[in-house]
């Protein structure tokens, strides 16, 4: 067991309200925590969240994509993750490998001149990773609509204000990546803030016992 946790899926399924809610139980367990967020929580990081997801940046290529949230992975997960851990920390990250191998990969494998082969993109995204992979990603699944909905309230960056279809795959490609990755639990997220955190802190607790 890696004490290493993921909250992943679509933009507006709730990972970041999620993940406050896990860090703050924790640390009233007494545990010690981190709470991180992909791309970013480095510098490295944080610079390139800007690039990948400011409407300024405009149209990039799918490879330019996933090299570029890789490369703001491999920083993460070197330099913070993996130090964590290994002092006994529980870290509570936004996302993992899972979005790339659906954002750039899955989400994009019907648009033509765009799909990225399977097989390196899977092949990327683990060696970034290398031996520290998550010990539970959870995929809160909602449907597309909803995730609209919830995003209503704040500005879109370039990635959210792509069109429905693409949040359409963007859903159906979570799921279709969690059924093929044993560390995948899939929570429905579409119920209440407090009904998804009791389920979170359910399944976090037996991990952690």
């Amino acid at each position: 067991m890696s004490r290493y946790f993921v909250l992943d899926g679509p933009d507006g399924c709730g990972k970041s309200s999620q993940a406050r809610g896990l860090c703050e139980w924790l640390r009233e367990q007494g545990r010690a925590v981190l709470h991180v967020r992909e791309p970013g929580s480095t510098p490295v990081g944080e610079a390139l969240r800007r690039l990948l997801l400011s409407p300024s940046t405009g149209h990039l290529q799918p490879v330019s994509e996933a090299l570029l949230f890789s490369a703001a992975r491999a920083e993460l997960v070197a330099n913070v993750i993996a130090p964590a851990v290994q002092n006994g920390t529980v870290v509570v990250a936004e996302r993992c490998y899972l979005s790339t191998i659906v954002y750039q990969g899955l989400a994009l494998s019907r648009s033509p001149g765009t799909a990225l082969d399977s097989d390196w993109l899977l092949d990327l995204t683990r060696r970034v990773h290398g031996a520290l992979l998550p010990d539970t990603v959870f995929v809160l699944d909602v449907p597309a609509i909803v995730a609209k909905a919830r995003r209503r309230s704040r500005t879109e960056d370039r990635i959210e204000a792509r069109g429905a279809d693409y949040h359409e795959r963007v859903r159906q490609g979570f799921l279709q990546a969690a059924a093929a990755e044993v560390r995948c639990r899939v929570i429905d997220a579409a119920w209440p803030f407090a009904s998804v955190q009791a389920s979170l802190r359910a399944h976090l607790a037996r991990r952690l016992s």
